[in-house]
């Protein structure tokens, strides 16, 4: 490495990163609960979704969606059609689809990101913590 960094201080730790298991969980929609981090410019989501629900199928304008899924599988579903996925996939949802996401036999957990942020991510992440950090 041919720069030379600063190890940053406590206070700048503390403020700068994030320890997921701190962060609250809101309700997304029923046996979909989320860990959620807001930016300025996107939205992340840490979801624990469970075996048998069903992700209502909507749309959001303008804001472009990508699902990871890190465990368990599940059906999503864009423009009508269902994609099972497993873990390691990824799908992208564009913005002004249909999609959701019906969970099959076992619990998954998921990571989406939102761009731009998600306001009512945010909404939900204010209500809980008092905060949109």
């Amino acid at each position: 490495m041919s720069q030379q960094f600063v190890r940053a201080t406590a206070d700048q730790q503390e403020a700068t990163v994030i320890t997921f298991a701190t962060i609250p969980q809101v309700q997304l929609a029923p046996g979909a609960m989320s860990h959620i981090v807001a930016g300025d410019n996107m939205t992340l989501s840490i979801a624990n979704l469970r075996a048998g629900s069903y992700f209502p199928v909507h749309t959001h304008q303008g804001i472009e969606q990508i699902m990871l899924v890190l465990t368990g599988e599940l059906d999503a579903i864009l423009d009508g059609s269902l994609y099972r996925m497993k873990p390691g996939d990824i799908i992208r949802f564009p913005a002004g689809h249909e999609h959701g996401a019906q969970m099959i036999d076992v619990d998954c957990q998921i990571v989406d990101m939102f761009s731009p942020a998600r306001p009512d991510y945010v909404e939900k992440l204010r209500c809980i913590t008092g905060t949109s950090d």
